[in-house]
Order: structure tokens, then sequence, then C-alpha cells
């Protein structure tokens, strides 16, 4: 049975992508392995169809679920401005 999980860019770094598992742990990943469309903050689904002799991997960017999640940072920063009564900062 394979098993999926899900991958959120957290930023590219040269060669690697440093991407979040399951909303856990980060992982540097390769990123010729990613789908080359895929940016920072993008949703990846991922399938994992291991068997004896091999296994096979596939990522697949989540474009509706990126959308979302885009759209909850935004509001989520929108209501922190909003509470924010500016000026500076004293120590």
């Amino acid at each position: 049975m394979p098993e999926t999980h899900r991958f959120i860019i957290d930023r590219h770094e040269g060669d690697l992508a440093v991407v979040e598992v399951d909303g856990g742990s980060l992982l540097d990943v390769p990123r010729w392995l990613l789908p080359h469309a895929a940016r920072a903050d993008d949703v990846l689904g991922v399938t994992v169809d291991a068997g004896p002799e091999r296994a096979v991997v596939t990522i697949v960017r989540d474009a509706a679920a990126s959308a979302r999640a885009r759209a909850e940072a935004e509001d989520a920063v929108a209501r922190l401005k909003r509470r924010d009564p500016g000026g500076d900062l004293r120590l």
C-alpha cells in the first residue's frame, strides 16, 4: 500500500530545497527531484510505493493547496498588522 506525505518548500539553497515534511522536521532535497515549477511555500504531495526491489516516489505540486496556504498566511499577516500600534519599540 503506498504511503503519502506532504512537503512544504521552505526555501532554496543553491542546488537544494529545504522542505518541511508532514508539518514537522526539515529535510534537504536535491532540487532536481522536485517539479520544475516548484518554488518556496509550495505544497507538494508525495507518494511512496515501496516494494522489495525498488521504491517509486511521485512528487506532485499541489497548486490549490499552495494557493490556500498563501492566502492563509496573508490573512494572518493582515490580522497582525491591524493589532500593531506602530511606532518604535523601546526596550
